[in-house]
């Protein structure tokens, strides 16, 4: 009979070089990263990475929402269509849900914290959403925050009797909250607590969302997001396959004829292989950021951009690129001082600034506020290219 302690071991104990050097890559890399982007470009950049999390994690589930239908719902302008509205407001409780998450400052290992993330990503979704569907295919209504009380299999995967899943979490929530776990450790253990709240499966359904979820809480809490500038749900969606196989490999119980498969009920080898997945997925996110962060980089994309793509500003491009550059490297800049940014009269640097405001290049909290980089949706092919798919993904195979 499974007990609470079936998550065991919770934490690979051996072949640790490969993945203690993958976590202290993960620290540089997050620490070059953060340092990339000055403010507020940063912080809007970090709002872009919420929308790069919504949308992978929905793509991994079968749901493709694009990124002008996300941009559309913040401005509470939905879609007609029932199936795109619905996925447009599961985009904004996804949203809603991430900047809660981020202001947290006490245990995300607890139940209430998990079972918060569910209810609030749930409860502002309408009935038609909020509903669980059986291994038979009923559907049944579900309970935003409730843990499940019936049992479950997803896949192959037989979840651990509903009785037990309360006793479960308060197990993940002292082993993984350990005071003897280093730093190293705790990045190590992201991929295993993901697999392992995944594993226990503590509600009826959305369990993949909140697990994502939670995830990038924890690495945020760990202070190696990059200063928000990344997202682990990407690289998943990009190797979806692989993600979905070493998941599932992970449940195996533990080979009793093998000395190197670990003490615990499940398989040490097959999560070591989850974490090692996990970790080189993370540091190739970091890296694909940061190469994609690269101020020169940017700045020659930007200059394309009001050239070449947008024809509202390609008569006055030079000029309105100025002004784009300034904003890039400053972080932002007084309007006063756009005609000096441009090299002409006040009346001028005034016509270009309008011009570039009001095609969305730039914005301002106030009409007077100093302004700053707009990265609306329409830049984001040109700016960014490859942050999210001109098309839905197919590939499976390793990419960055």
């Amino acid at each position: 009979m499974l007990t609470k302690t079936a998550i065991e071991p919770v934490i690979p104990t051996q072949r640790l070089r490969a993945l203690e050097d993958l976590a202290c890559t993960i620290i540089e890399r997050a620490a070059r990263l953060s340092a990339k982007l000055r403010d507020p470009l940063r912080v809007q950049v970090g709002e872009l990475t919420r929308w790069m999390h919504c949308y992978y994690s929905n793509l991994i589930e079968g749901q493709q929402t694009r990124v002008r239908d996300i941009e559309a719902a913040l401005k509470k302008d939905f879609a007609a269509e029932p199936k795109k509205r619905d996925l447009q407001q599961l985009s904004l409780a996804h949203l809603e849900v991430q900047r809660w998450a981020a202001a947290q400052t006490g245990s995300l290992f607890g139940p209430e914290f998990i079972r918060e993330l569910h209810r609030r990503f749930y409860a502002p979704l309408p009935d038609a959403m909020r509903v669980a569907t059986t291994s038979k295919g009923e559907k049944t209504p579900l309970a935003p925050g409730e843990l499940r009380d019936r049992d479950v299999q997803v896949g192959t995967h037989i979840g651990p009797p509903h009785e037990i899943v309360p006793a479960l979490l308060d197990h993940f929530q002292w082993r993984y909250e350990s005071a003897d776990f280093s730093r190293i450790q705790r990045i190590i253990a992201i991929g295993a607590s993901h697999h392992r709240l995944a594993w226990i499966h503590p509600f009826r359904d959305g369990n993949g969302r909140i697990g994502r979820l939670f995830s990038d809480a924890v690495i945020r809490q760990l202070g190696i997001d990059g200063g928000g500038l990344w997202s682990l749900s990407r690289g998943f969606a990009r190797n979806r396959t692989e993600y979905y196989e070493r998941l599932a490999n992970a449940d195996q119980e533990r080979s009793s004829s093998s000395a190197d498969d670990g003490r615990g009920h499940l398989s040490e080898r097959a999560l070591w292989d989850f974490c090692e997945f996990t970790l080189r997925t993370m540091a190739d996110q970091i890296a694909f950021m940061e190469q994609l962060l690269d101020l020169d980089g940017l700045a020659r994309r930007i200059e394309h951009y009001v050239h070449v793509v947008d024809a509202q500003v390609a008569p006055d491009a030079d000029r309105v690129f100025l002004l784009l550059r300034e904003a890039l490297l400053r972080g932002e800049f007084p309007r006063g001082e756009a005609a000096r940014i441009v090299g002409a009269s006040d009346r001028t640097g005034r016509s270009v600034l309008t011009l570039a405001t009001d095609a969305g290049l730039l914005v301002s909290a106030t009409p007077k506020a100093p302004v700053r980089l707009g990265l609306p949706a329409k830049v984001h092919e040109t700016y960014f290219p490859q942050l999210f798919p001109v098309n839905q993904i197919t590939s499976d195979t390793h990419q960055a």
